[in-house]
């Protein structure tokens, strides 16, 4: 007894002294090292001179701390970042740190290193420092900013006077950070990015503001057309923010959602989107069930309806099954500033362009603030050649199978009807689902192999003149098939033939792991109802794919 009585005496000295003695935090940890601007991670090694974020775990205090001058210090809250390649260790310049995110440049005499091991990264917080991680260093690799700091969507495009390109022109256009409408052929607009290459001189103190950089092989391209670049450099008030200067070209086509990306020899960037229109400053969507959707101020809940009929591919991997999905929701809320540029995130591409996405799962990214079901009805009629079926659901978002054979979502008319809920009327809407094409290139074989820097030229034969084609390149990094990146085309399918060009293809991964889609799908056919902001209907057919394939 006495024994058991002095281990609990000792014990509660021990928990009386963890008590008062202060817990050391966990030390910090980083999961993701992204271009600032792109926000890609993963194949896409960061260029001396360019603005980098840090992601992860214990990295800095739990509330964000802003540095007072944007990169003045190597040190900020008690956060810093040093990078060594080889023997040389450089200490990044501090632009904001938190527990889960940090901002820093990468100083322009950092030695270059893409292979793993050649630069690694440390970050070190109130004296605890993180596990080594290892990340590619280049002269240059470019990230474009976004409207909404995503990397994706609209990017950061400005007229001469920094007004801001956008899907409309906002009634308070007029000068710097206005929404001022759309580009138009012959514009020259500023694309406002980081990571173009280094400068000579020390990056805090402001070396190489304002100083063009002619000798970096830099291409622009918008929808597809290259754009002729006036001015590449820094730009002349922040360190680390790089302007490209450039003419919207003629032949450029038309939208709300015209994809703009810039190239650096083999290295890519993020694909982002500007909205062109001819004539005027308010862009007309590719999407025609957006055509009526308001493009300048959206306030309070709105109603937003799609319907997709589909085939997929049985869980067996024997045959398809079809299906009908709905979707009824009330848009909450938008992100603040965002009305302006709303029709860019939800508007398709134009047809004949491409969006490479940095993931597995490509969507864009809606800026919303909240999003609620909308009580449309439970009960929906499909009616097609084959006769009609009824399908049944939640309020709100619900599928269902048409047809477990994969027998009736044929070539044809189809009509789907709803009699309306609590908060969308009913509805009746008609789409025709084309014929399929036959895929004639490429044809797999084990052999088969993507070249990126090739392109690739893809053929079919029996589409319908009316129809639109999805080309869909996929490369996975690991066999989970979690990480990796994503090359998406529309194009119309009556002209047969169509190349991938290799700038889209370059941001893909390198390996074994390729995965390759071809389908058709109709235009998308809009549709009202009472209480009913924007209604859409699509339909897809039968598709080709293969995967396994090696990627070079």
């Amino acid at each position: 007894m006495r024994v058991i009585r002095a281990l609990w005496s000792d014990l509660g000295i021990v928990l009386l002294l963890l008590a008062v003695i202060p817990r050391l935090s966990a030390a910090p940890s980083i999961t993701a090292i992204e271009n600032a601007a792109s926000n890609v991670g993963v194949n896409a090694p960061l260029a001396q001179g360019s603005i980098f974020v840090i992601k992860g775990s214990g990295l800095g205090p739990t509330n964000v701390s802003i540095a007072p001058t944007p990169f003045q210090s190597t040190n900020l809250s008690g956060t810093s970042v040093t990078v060594t390649v080889g023997s040389t260790v450089v200490d990044a310049l501090m632009y904001y740190t938190s527990a889960t995110q940090i901002a820093a440049l990468l100083p322009s005499n950092t030695p270059t290193g893409q292979a793993s091991g050649e630069g690694s990264f440390v970050v070190t917080y109130n004296g605890q420092a993180s596990a080594r991680v290892n990340y590619g260093i280049v002269a240059s690799n470019i990230g474009i900013f976004t409207i909404d700091s995503t990397g994706q969507g609209p990017a950061i495009v400005t007229y001469s006077d920094y007004s801001l390109v956008s899907a409309a022109r906002a009634a308070n256009c007029s000068g710097s950070n206005t929404a001022c409408g759309a580009a138009n052929p012959g514009d020259t607009l500023v694309v406002w990015a980081t990571g173009l290459g280094p400068v000579s001189g020390d990056d805090a103190s402001g070396a190489g503001l304002g100083q063009d950089m002619p000798n970096i092989p830099l291409r622009l391209w918008l929808g597809g057309v290259e754009a002729s670049i006036v001015y590449q450099g820094r730009s002349g008030c922040c360190v680390g923010e790089d302007q490209v200067v450039f003419t919207v070209p003629n032949g450029v086509p038309t939208g709300c959602a015209v994809p703009l990306v810039a190239q650096i020899n083999d290295l890519v960037s993020n694909t982002t989107l500007v909205p062109v229109a001819i004539g005027s400053r308010n862009c007309t969507p590719t999407n025609p069930a957006l055509a009526n959707a308001e493009q300048s101020v959206i306030t309070g809940p709105v109603t937003f309806a799609s319907i997709e009929l589909s085939k997929d591919f049985n869980s067996s991997g024997n045959g398809y099954h079809d299906t009908a999905g709905f979707t009824f929701t009330k848009v909450l809320g938008y992100n603040p500033g965002i009305q302006a540029f709303l029709v860019s995130f939800i508007d398709d591409p134009p047809l004949g362009s491409c969006i490479t996405y940095s993931n597995l799962n490509p969507s864009p990214n809606l800026p919303i603030t909240g999003l609620a079901s909308a009580d449309a009805g439970s009960k929906f009629n499909v009616q097609g050649p084959s006769g009609s079926v009824l399908v049944a659901g939640n309020p709100g978002m619900f599928s269902a199978v048409l047809s477990a054979l994969g027998t009736f979502l044929v070539p044809g008319a189809f009509t789907v009807t709803g009699t309306g809920g609590a908060d969308i009327g009913a509805f009746s809407v008609r789409i025709v689902i084309p014929s399929q094409p036959t895929l004639t290139s490429p044809v797999y074989i084990p052999s088969f192999a993507l070249t990126r820097s090739s392109g690739l030229t893809v053929t079919w034969t029996g589409a319908d003149q009316n129809a639109t084609v999805e080309i869909q390149v996929q490369s996975a990094f690991d066999p989970g098939r979690k990480i990796g990146s994503t090359a998406q085309c529309n194009v119309p399918a009556g002209t047969g033939t169509f190349t991938i060009p290799p700038y889209v293809l370059l941001p893909l991964p390198t390996g074994n792991l390729g995965n390759f889609v071809f389908a058709s799908k109709n235009t998308d056919v809009p549709f009202t109802a009472t209480n009913l902001a924007v209604g859409i209907l699509q339909a897809f057919g039968s598709f080709t794919s293969f995967a396994g394939f090696s990627v070079k």
